[in-house]
């Protein structure tokens, strides 16, 4: 997507302003993305407070160059040094929870997948260093499940725009939550529903490693030793439950091989990453990833 850099060179050190451009239809309807300021590397805490509220809006645009290697990296180091005060914090994570319950108002679909990756992010501080209460966590939980139930934009990599992954990216939130050692026995049951939304969907046939991260949640949930075998068991057969009509004649079905697709490759995923571990926490997971495996049509 081509952009108007403006650079002033009396405060190139300041940085400079990119107004994202947009197709004329796209500028018919009024949704420009929001204007990306690019600023200087921040170099105190109080500097990277006041730019950290910029980059929201820089998650946005349609430039990736802007999008990923610029906003989404500088978010990422600025959160992950603890620059930030538990009010910026939280502020930012007011700010993406809306970005995230307007998702579909973007046209270009990058406001979904990237406030749930900065999400991803502001979830990991809470894991590290405790400022969440329960419900807030609770309240990131049920807005990746939220957003999940909607998504249907499927979309990974374009050598264009770059990445969207909308899935990807709210299995890193789900998969931080997971780490949490705050994190309840219910709030984990909630996240393996949101992961349940879509691990087998009919709706796309996953190429960029969607069922690795939606993987990589759930065996996070298995080393906590919240769920017994049985519950796992119970929890991977209602993945595709065995009356399903969509089981039946699956190789006669493109939605019916999608599912089994992408459930094969959640499944596996899990079963491997259990064997790797050489723990004995996993070997009641592993043994319900592999019954499920076996039980696939």
């Amino acid at each position: 997507m081509r952009h108007i850099l403006i650079c002033l060179a009396l405060i190139s050190t300041s940085g400079c302003v990119s107004l994202a451009s947009a197709p004329k239809d796209i500028a018919a309807t009024g949704n420009f993305p929001p204007p990306c300021i690019v600023a200087a590397k921040p170099t105190t805490p109080l500097e990277s407070a006041a730019l950290v509220r910029t980059l929201i809006d820089c998650l946005e645009t349609p430039d990736p160059a802007l999008r990923d290697s610029y906003a989404f990296e500088t978010l990422s180091a600025i959160l992950r040094r603890g620059d930030l005060d538990v009010g910026t914090l939280r502020a930012l994570e007011t700010d993406l929870l809306s970005r995230i319950e307007r998702a579909d108002a973007d046209i270009n679909g990058f406001r979904g997948p990237f406030a749930a990756l900065a999400l991803a992010e502001i979830a990991r501080t809470d894991r590290i260093s405790p400022w969440m209460s329960e419900t807030e966590r609770s309240t990131l939980i049920g807005a990746a499940h939220t957003y999940l139930a909607s998504l249907t934009d499927y979309r990974g990599f374009s050598e264009a725009d770059g990445w969207r992954h909308g899935v990807a990216h709210t299995a890193d939130l789900l998969m931080q939550l997971s780490l949490n050692p705050q994190l309840t026995k219910p709030q984990a049951s909630a996240i393996l529903a949101a992961i349940s939304l879509k691990a087998g969907t009919p709706d796309h046939a996953y190429v960029f490693g969607e069922s690795d991260r939606l993987a990589a949640a759930v065996t996070n949930l298995a080393f906590r030793e919240f769920f017994s075998a049985d519950e796992w068991t119970l929890w991977f057969a209602g993945l595709w439950p065995p009356g399903d009509p969509s089981r039946e004649n699956v190789f006669s079905s493109t939605a019916s091989l999608t599912r089994l697709h992408n459930l094969r490759a959640f499944a596996q995923s899990v079963y491997l990453s259990a064997q790797a571990s050489d723990d004995d926490r996993m070997k009641p997971f592993a043994g319900a990833a592999l019954q499920f495996m076996n039980q696939l049509p």
